[in-house]
Formats: C-alpha cells, sequence, structure tokens
C-alpha cells in the first residue's frame, strides 16, 4: 500500500495501474530488499569483528565507527603484516610518483594501483573524522583544516590523500603496539 501510494506520488502523470508506476513499486520494493540485506550483513559483520583486536582500538578514533573499522579490517587484512605505514600506503594506492627528467620534474601523482575499495573505505573515513572534529578534535582533522585553509591550497581531494595517509601512520601505530587512541596523545597544537 506504501509502495504504491509513493509510485503515484512519483508518476502523477500515469494511471495507478500503468506499467510504469507497476515499475516504480518493483523498484522500491527490491530497495527495500537491498536495504534489509545490508542491515543484516552488518549486524553479521559486528557479530564476526567482535573477537578482533583490532576493532577496538579502531573504533577509539573519533569519527570511525564499527561499520568503518570492520570495512578497513577486511580490505587491509592484518594490519601487522605490513612493514610500515608507507607500505600500507601502496598496498591501498596511494603512494606518490615522481617523475623528474633533467630540469623537468613533473607534478606528483598518487599510484591507484592498489586496492580501491580500501581507498574509498578510507576516505570515506577521514570524511567522517573530519564531520566529528568540531565535537572531538584530531590531529587528522586539525592538519587537514590547516592545509585547507592555506593560501597555498592544492585541492580538498589531495588534502584528503594527505590525511589519508597520516590515518595511515596512526593506525599501524595504535594495532602494532595495541593502543587505543589518545586525544592527549594525539592532540592537535
Amino acid at each position: 500500500l506504501l509502495q504504491s501510494r509513493l509510485a503515484q506520488n512519483s508518476a502523477p502523470a500515469k494511471e495507478p495501474q500503468s506499467h510504469a508506476v507497476r515499475a516504480v513499486i518493483a523498484l522500491a520494493k527490491e530497495v527495500e530488499r537491498i536495504n534489509q540485506l545490508k542491515a543484516q550483513i552488518i549486524v553479521e559483520m559486528t557479530t564476526l569483528g567482535e573477537n578482533l583486536s583490532e576493532v577496538p582500538l579502531l573504533v577509539s578514533i573519533p569519527g570511525i565507527g564499527i561499520k568503518t573499522a570492520l570495512c578497513l579490517i577486511a580490505e587491509l587484512g592484518d594490519v601487522r603484516r605490513f612493514h610500515s605505514a608507507n607500505a600500507i600506503n601502496a598496498y591501498i594506492g596511494i603512494d606518490l610518483i615522481r617523475y623528474e627528467s633533467g630540469q623537468y620534474e613533473a607534478k606528483m601523482h598518487i599510484r591507484k594501483r592498489g586496492n580501491p575499495y580500501a581507498r574509498k573505505i578510507l576516505y570515506r573515513a577521514i570524511l567522517n573524522i573530519i564531520s566529528v572534529s568540531q565535537y572531538q578534535p584530531t590531529l587528522i582533522s586539525a592538519n587537514y583544516k590547516r592545509k585547507k585553509q592555506s593560501a597555498q591550497s592544492h585541492g580538498t581531494k589531495k588534502i584528503a590523500i594527505a590525511a589519508m595517509s597520516q590515518f595511515n601512520r596512526l593506525m599501524h601505530h595504535l594495532i602494532l603496539n595495541n593502543e587505543l587512541y589518545d586525544s592527549t596523545t594525539f592532540m592537535p597544537e
């Protein structure tokens, strides 16, 4: 009944029994089914991830929720296997390419050869960290805002890539040392 009303409102020029209205009803039901499946998968991920030691460490960072932490762990695997945060950057594909030839020096770009899903999750994580920084500032959000307000600002995405690299260093440190995020230790200057 709700889908029928929504379909009528979304296709007001069509008759209630027309093909267009029936198609919208079917698509609305499919969206509801997918949303329920997504919610069920998130509950299952949370249940499976409760035993992982990395989850509470990542969730202790302001702006990182359980879903983001689990997605990062799922895409990166065991962070301890990386010898440094730069290795995580290379795995994700945010390591920089530097090209020089004689006097010519090209602009630096990220490699983008790594895991695109991890890169997207990390980008969203940075946006979350920045959005909660009004209430819970971090060194990452402070550096992001400082670079963004700089007169030599190079664009939001490049600044976000730098923040992603900084987040990787923080994540690598916390997991290797089995530490929770402490705002007094990692506080903005």
